[in-house]
């Protein structure tokens, strides 16, 4: 699967007290009967306190920007919850005439850096304006299991169960004299999206042998009767890089390997790191969304895959 990089679609623009740095996980929501994809990012202001906003690129050219929205439409957590230090998007789905943003909220501690935990907002469809919380706590809490972090849900809806991919972290490493959560991918299912059951093994973990220390932020979508997923793995001798696996139950995964197209550029916006991918099917073509150099700093892009290839 040979991806084609059209290019950097928006990155932060300081205008706007929120909006100074960051354009980080792109979320893309398909807007069909207007051509037009709406994605939606986190951003950080001066003091690196996150929030959500989106704009809206032309379906046919998604490096094009029809539309920049000035303001943020899901602001920090209130004082003490688990997203009172920022909030990112992470995947939406539509439910009925609802619409469910699921998130990373964060919260910064003294001993180790953060915590990261997953949330959910919901809208009206296409009402972005009317999104709110559906709960101050985290959809996926602490098990003895997974005690440091839950984050990055990926749900798709199939045969009348939501079905979720995300990361989780076991214990705090230490990487080059820094410190870095050791993801791993998981597992959950649920009846009507808000609840969730965790399954105990890890669908993906990082390969020790290959130097890798974390697998994380994955995106699945179902082609046929196959599965794919596209996630980021953390390697010691390298930044972020976006990998590629195939399922037959979604749940049982095979790594592939070889040049996807999607290592980093020789130079620019996405020269040092590729990560966060969001992948969305139109016009017989997929679109990956994605981070680039400082897990976002430099905003995120676009590229390409031709179903027909």
């Amino acid at each position: 699967m040979q991806w084609k990089k059209l290019g950097l679609v928006y990155s932060p623009r300081g205008q706007q007290a929120w909006n100074k740095k960051y354009a980080i996980l792109p979320v893309p929501e398909l807007l069909e009967e207007e051509n037009r994809i709406r994605i939606y990012f986190g951003s950080t202001d001066e003091l690196n306190f996150g929030r959500i906003s989106y704009i809206e690129v032309d379906a046919d050219n998604p490096t094009k920007i029809l539309y920049e929205h000035s303001d943020v439409v899901l602001d920090l957590g209130d004082e003490g919850t688990f997203d009172d230090c920022g909030v990112v998007p992470s995947c939406m789905i539509h439910k009925g005439e609802q619409s469910l943003l699921y998130t990373v909220g964060f919260q910064r501690c003294v001993k180790v850096p953060y915590m990261l935990f997953a949330g959910l907002a919901t809208s009206e469809v296409n009402q972005p304006l009317s999104m709110k919380r559906h709960s101050q706590a985290p959809i996926l809490p602490r098990t003895p299991q997974r005690p440091i972090s839950q984050g990055a849900p990926w749900v798709i809806f199939e045969n009348g169960t939501y079905r979720m991919w995300h990361w989780y972290g076991t214990k705090w490493i230490e990487v080059d004299g820094k410190p870095f959560i050791d993801y791993h991918i998981g597992y959950a299912e649920s009846q009507d999206g808000f609840s969730w059951n965790m399954h105990e093994r890890a669908c993906l973990a990082p390969i020790s042998e290959l130097g890798e220390f974390a697998v994380a932020r994955p995106c699945v979508i179902k082609l046929g009767e196959t599965y794919h997923m596209w996630y980021s793995v953390r390697l010691k001798e390298k930044m972020y890089r976006i990998a590629y696996a195939t399922s037959n139950d979604g749940f049982e995964w095979d790594r592939q390997t070889g040049d996807f197209g999607l290592d980093v550029s020789e130079s620019g916006w996405d020269s040092e790191m590729t990560c966060y991918p969001a992948v969305i099917e139109l016009n017989n073509r997929l679109l990956m969304f994605y981070n680039g150099n400082n897990n976002g700093e430099t905003g995120f892009g676009v590229a390409e895959f031709n179903l027909d290839d």
